[in-house]
């Protein structure tokens, strides 16, 4: 009897089993789309994007903490940029804002009057 159960249930399994192979046709637009948005995005990181800053003020005291930053963080990108008629430190170039955000929580153990910097505000 356990047996004649058991071949009832294998052989159910087998008949309701189903096979399927399915094939995606991608059309060339569709791709060339594809390779615009990726072209966009690209063109659009490299001028908007998060940074960091760490100093506003005068010359001297701007390159004595981006060069104390490099000598800390030597992989992050850190630089200073004047604005008449003072100098900023600004460091890091992130994309996406939780990332920029985790980053500023670092950086503000040691430099506790830094602050984030939004795309539009670069």
């Amino acid at each position: 009897m356990r047996i004649l159960c058991g071949f009832f249930l294998l052989l159910s399994t087998v008949m309701w089993s189903q096979q399927s192979s399915s094939t995606v046709v991608i059309d060339q637009k569709i791709e060339d789309i594809i390779a615009v948005k990726k072209a966009l995005n690209q063109t659009q990181f490299e001028t908007q994007y998060y940074a960091i800053q760490l100093y506003y003020g005068n010359y001297t005291a701007a390159q004595r903490i981006a060069t104390a930053f490099k000598e800390a963080y030597p992989s992050w990108e850190a630089k200073v940029d004047f604005d008449s008629p003072n100098y900023k430190v600004r460091v890091g170039r992130f994309k996406e804002l939780s990332i920029a955000q985790q980053k500023l929580e670092v950086i503000r153990k040691e430099y506790p009057a830094a602050f984030l910097l939004e795309p539009n505000n670069l």
